[in-house]
């Protein structure tokens, strides 16, 4: 099995790239005659590639999409561009059938506008970033030795099976490792009192990870558990505290830096991502 080099230390910010289309709501103001004649000037000046019962898909809302598929690695074809066109127009169609169906009296059209505004936001300010800043070949290539090297630095590296109890206190953490030792079994305890939501459902199981792709304070203890065993101290990270067991042990492939590069690049935004975040909330005046 081929492990793709990856840093997943991630905060769910970005969602996946995916086929988009919205309604804005205007207000029930009456625009003046110049604002008028504007919208109308610039309406004539836009491109349409496809009409569904007369209702419009624009040029710019296919170059949308096309470039996100090709940021996931996709080449700009014609057939890509007719299959997204496609996509578009059958979207279009469940939208105006949903439509005439009334469902649209049941969605708040202006939470999802506010959230759709806040991921354009948030992508144009990773857009600007990386405009100035743009991760090279160089960069890249760094990356990927740094990562290797982490993992030995030969062909194949070691891959942990890994579960995982998150709690918010060291006294809560101390108290469930008690529990283990007495001899509960980590699925049990950790469906019980784990704040992880992700992973609580599942056992506390997180799946098999390598060592740049968890945390340093709990990469270290990992890669010293034998098969089987969990950690006996409480793990601090984050503002929470980490009990781990590695359920299985497995050699695996590194993949090659041609294949890897994309996922690395992904990793970067997100570390810069998550910088920025911890920056801004340091001077920020948040009221939960």
């Amino acid at each position: 099995m081929r492990i793709y080099l990856l840093r997943t230390q991630i905060l769910g910010l970005i969602a996946p790239c995916f086929l988009l289309f919205a309604s804005i709501v205007h207000g029930q103001t009456k625009p003046e005659a110049s604002s008028v004649d504007k919208a109308e000037k610039k309406d004539a000046q836009i491109e349409f590639v496809a009409t569904v019962n007369g209702a419009p898909i624009t040029q710019g809302l296919l170059d949308l999409n096309v470039k996100a598929a090709v940021s996931r690695g996709q080449k700009d074809t014609p057939q890509l561009r007719q299959a997204i066109k496609e996509e578009l127009i059958n979207r279009a169609l469940i939208a105006q059938e949903a439509t005439r169906q009334g469902l649209d009296k049941e969605i708040d059209f202006r939470d999802q506008y506010t959230q759709l505004k806040q991921n354009l936001l948030l992508q144009a300010f990773v857009d600007e970033h990386f405009k100035k800043s743009p991760i090279t070949e160089a960069i890249l290539l760094e990356e990927y030795e740094k990562q290797k090297q982490a993992m030995g630095g030969g062909n194949t590296a070691p891959q942990y099976q890994l579960s995982q109890i998150i709690l918010g206190t060291e006294s809560e953490a101390i108290a469930a490792i008690g529990r283990l030792q007495n001899g509960e079994s980590f699925a049990k305890v950790a469906k019980e009192i784990s704040r992880d939501a992700a992973t609580k459902s599942q056992g506390g199981l997180v799946g098999w990870v390598m060592v740049p792709q968890v945390a340093a304070p709990i990469a270290d203890i990992m890669v010293n558990l034998p098969k089987g065993s969990f950690s006996t101290s409480p793990i601090k990270l984050q503002g929470a505290y980490v009990v781990i067991k590695v359920d299985d042990i497995r050699s695996t492939k590194i993949a090659s830096f041609k294949e890897s590069k994309n996922q690395i690049r992904q990793a970067l935004i997100q570390k810069y991502l998550n910088e920025s975040i911890k920056k801004l909330r340091e001077s920020a005046k948040v009221v939960q």
